[in-house]
């Protein structure tokens, strides 16, 4: 069989799933990188979707769980965080917990459509472009590496 003949059909289906987007593997993956794209599907499936609730479009789900569950560091998140916010694909709130940390909220934005993501390439690039250079440019293996994608500050 060769590559053309292949086929993707549909297998058993269910309920109960978070629907993602073809623009996320499509347009943003190839500037936010894996682990980004990994966390963003992560917090989506944590999204409230509950559109009667004041907390709709939230996730909190605790850091220590996807820690855990992806084996990344605490001190990769806050830059993943930095990629997905300046990528539009969340923003994040800090509200005070009580305990001395605060309470991180994130926002869950769906992928921008194909037109719209590609009228806003340019600012999204320059926004992941700011993020390399608040880091000291120690992001890179973090971010894309898809031919024709890049964000070096060189």
């Amino acid at each position: 069989m060769t590559q053309s003949n292949a086929y993707i059909r549909t297998g058993n289906t269910r309920t109960g799933f978070s629907l993602m987007f073809h623009e996320l593997f499509d347009l943003y993956h190839p500037y936010i990188g894996d682990k980004a794209t990994l966390y963003y599907l992560y917090l989506l499936r944590y999204r409230n979707n509950d559109v009667t609730s004041f907390d709709q479009g939230k996730a909190w789900n605790g850091r220590s769980k996807v820690t855990e569950k992806f084996q990344l560091s605490f001190s990769t998140l806050p830059i993943l965080d930095e990629i997905l916010e300046a990528s539009g694909l969340v923003t994040i709130e800090r509200k005070p917990s009580g305990r001395g940390k605060d309470k991180i909220y994130y926002i869950v934005h769906d992928p921008l459509e194909r037109a719209q993501f590609r009228e806003h390439e340019t600012q999204i690039a320059e926004e992941l472009r700011q993020v390399v250079v608040r880091q000291g440019g120690s992001i890179g293996k973090l971010l894309g590496k898809e031919k024709g994608v890049n964000l070096s500050v060189c």
